[in-house]
């Protein structure tokens, strides 16, 4: 009799234990290994001042020495006793390789001078604003960001590639280079969403060196100079060397102006200056909600031989997501915005192996990133057999509660046989 009473209350306890363990391991998993997303706030708008009016503006020289370069719709500026060539009077030299349309010379006078004191007032603002993140290594290649301030380290090289800024007409993006800023030929800076140029903004402690055919975007304010080192780069927004040169070379630059523009002196009804538009205060970005989780990948497998499938959970209070994917991991060459947990992308490049990523977002902001996942060159069979998706990324920690709950498990079965044989 006693045998048997000790039999039932071990496998009471047994059964108490792998109850324990089925209910609050899954919790401890969600509280010790959080996934939640995150968004950075919209920083506040930004007052150019009379910058606002510039495409180009300089300290120590503007010189243009290849044909081809054109500056649209912005002033060109020089407020100190300082060298001008390759555009036209008042700037010096036999040829005249540069443009200005829908703009003027401000060569050594108020205006100029008005222009570099107030760019110094901007740079010490943007400086001034704490970052959200610092980019890793200062590289920015195959990054989609939203909304925010972001540091970037000194590196060999910032950008080669692609760099995505997402969000809506009002996001403010804000870049801060410790020291130079250095493209290459192939980097892009794209727009998403309907972010805009005029709310893009580059501080750089150093100088700004863009190769060849650079496709740039934002305000540019440069501590020594900047450098368009072969023709072909274009700027959308405007160069500012507060303390040395601007060089062109077949240069397009493309003041930007988030607003309809009125190149007016007054503040009449009716009429605005690009200084005052920047003034115009930006709407908050909404949060994501509270307790979004960065989905993962649950299944990923090539549809044909340029086209792949993929989907995605679990489902957390909401049901938009940015999906983004590329050639390697961290390469992430394209984006798209996706209203479901499904989406087939196609025209990708023939059998290659592709990686992708899903975060959450709303009209204005990216979550965070849930595990990247790889889809081969020879796709993923359907009639592979697969575990259930739990909403928990796959963590190696777990096999311990596994274990144990087996271990657990197992006695229970054990000591339930032999008292029913006895």
């Amino acid at each position: 009799m006693g045998s048997n009473n000790c039999f039932k209350s071990l496998a009471k306890v047994s059964s108490l234990v792998i109850t324990f363990l089925l209910v609050f391991a899954p919790l401890y998993i969600s509280f010790a290994n959080p996934s939640q997303a995150h968004a950075y706030s919209n920083p506040a708008a930004v007052n150019l001042l009379t910058v606002a009016n510039f495409a180009a503006l300089a300290k120590s020289a503007i010189t243009n020495p290849v044909a081809g370069t054109v500056l649209n719709n912005g002033d060109m500026g020089l407020d100190s006793p300082a060298t001008c060539t390759g555009f036209p009077s008042p700037c010096t030299g036999a040829t005249t390789n540069g443009t200005i349309n829908n703009g003027t010379i401000q060569y050594q006078n108020a205006v100029a001078l008005q222009g570099q004191t107030d760019a110094t007032a901007v740079v010490t603002n943007l400086n001034g604003r704490t970052a959200d993140q610092t980019i890793a290594g200062g590289v920015l290649d195959g990054l989609t960001l939203t909304a925010g301030v972001y540091n970037v380290p000194a590196t060999a090289t910032n950008l080669t590639g692609d760099l995505t800024l997402s969000g809506d007409a009002n996001s403010i993006f804000i870049f801060k280079a410790s020291s130079d800023l250095i493209t290459a030929s192939t980097a892009r800076v794209l727009l998403t969403g309907g972010a805009q140029a005029c709310n893009v903004y580059w501080t750089v402690a150093s100088s700004a060196t863009f190769d060849g055919a650079t496709q740039f975007v934002g305000s540019v304010f440069a501590g020594a100079s900047i450098d368009f080192t072969a023709g072909g780069a274009t700027l959308t927004g405007r160069a500012v060397a507060q303390t040395a040169a601007i060089t062109f070379r077949n240069t397009t630059v493309n003041n930007s102006s988030c607003a309809s523009t009125t190149t007016t002196t007054g503040s009449g009804t009716g009429e605005t200056t690009r200084a005052e538009q920047a003034l115009a205060p930006a709407p908050i970005c909404p949060p994501l909600p509270v307790g979004i989780i960065a989905p993962n990948i649950i299944e990923s497998r090539r549809v044909d031989a340029d086209s792949i499938f993929v989907s995605w959970g679990p489902y957390s209070g909401t049901d938009r997501f940015n999906l983004r994917y590329g050639p390697t991991n961290g390469n992430w060459l394209y984006n798209v915005d996706v209203t479901g947990f499904s989406t087939t992308i196609n025209n990708l490049p023939a059998n290659s192996p592709i990686w992708v990523q899903v975060a959450a977002r709303n009209e204005c902001q990216i979550g965070e990133y849930g595990t990247a996942s790889l889809i081969g060159s020879s796709g993923i069979s359907s009639n592979i057999p697969r575990l259930p998706n739990t909403g928990y990324e796959p963590r190696a920690g777990n096999l311990i509660w596994f274990l144990v709950a087996g271990l657990f498990s197992g006695a229970s079965a054990i000591f339930v046989f032999i008292h029913r044989k006895r």
